[in-house]
């Protein structure tokens, strides 16, 4: 009988001290639940500007390179007025702006809220770039001749694009990239001597691009100017 009470008391003491231990590892340090990404996922965001100076016309995109097909919680914005969400299941999400009758801006900003709340931007800004002409009397099939503006030269991230087209419907083009000698772009003869004599008309667009990498989110913002049609002389 004794040997029976002393097994009875050894197996409520082998489980207290089991209950006891258990409630020990209870009260100890847990698992952090999951964090919610405070930043969306996305691989690339494109910011593309392109204003029309003859109808002063705006056109504007904010696209982002993602796999959902989510919109953004909050507002996406460009200098402040809300940009419109596109469903765009090839290139990911995006926002578009289109103004009418509206002054160019030498800045731009886009913004977008992030999950945490934060408000992230992006701007581009551009040089001023005034009072686009072909210096002189015009273009010289011989010694070909220059474009000239009021404003800084261009820089490393500036472009300029030159559409020429004469009376007699021959066109080509002039691609440049980067910096400029002063503010002024030289037109060879080779390019001056594709024009037929007489008057000719010069479509020009002057533009900037910037890519960045921030936290392993490639960001390319990109602004274009398009100028009026620009009218000039070609002579031998």
């Amino acid at each position: 009988m004794t040997n029976r009470k002393h097994s009875v008391q050894y197996f409520f003491k082998m489980l207290f001290g089991a209950l006891f231990v258990g409630s020990l590892s209870g009260c100890g340090p847990s698992s952090p639940p999951p964090t919610t990404p405070s930043n969306y996922a996305f691989s690339k965001i494109n910011c593309y500007v392109r204003y029309l100076a003859q109808t002063r016309e705006l056109q504007a995109d904010m696209t982002f390179r993602t796999d959902s097909t989510k919109a953004i919680e909050g507002q996406v914005f460009l200098n402040e007025l809300p940009m419109i969400f596109r469903k765009r299941p090839e290139v990911g999400l995006q926002y578009s702006l289109s103004k009418s009758s509206t002054k160019f801006e030498q800045k731009y900003t886009f913004g977008y809220t992030e999950k945490d709340g934060r408000n992230a931007t992006l701007e581009i800004e551009i040089n001023a770039f005034d009072s686009l002409k072909i210096a002189s009397d015009g273009l010289s099939k011989s010694s070909g001749g220059l474009l000239t503006w009021q404003g800084p030269a261009l820089g490393s991230e500036d472009g300029l694009v030159l559409i020429f087209s004469d009376a007699k419907g021959n066109t080509f083009s002039i691609n440049h990239s980067g910096i400029s000698k002063g503010n002024k772009f030289q037109i060879i003869p080779e390019h001056a001597n594709r024009l037929e004599v007489g008057t000719a008309t010069v479509l020009a667009t002057r533009k900037k691009t910037i890519i960045k990498k921030e936290n392993e989110v490639t960001k390319m913002l990109t602004l274009e100017y398009y100028f009026a049609p620009i009218k000039f002389e070609v002579k031998e």
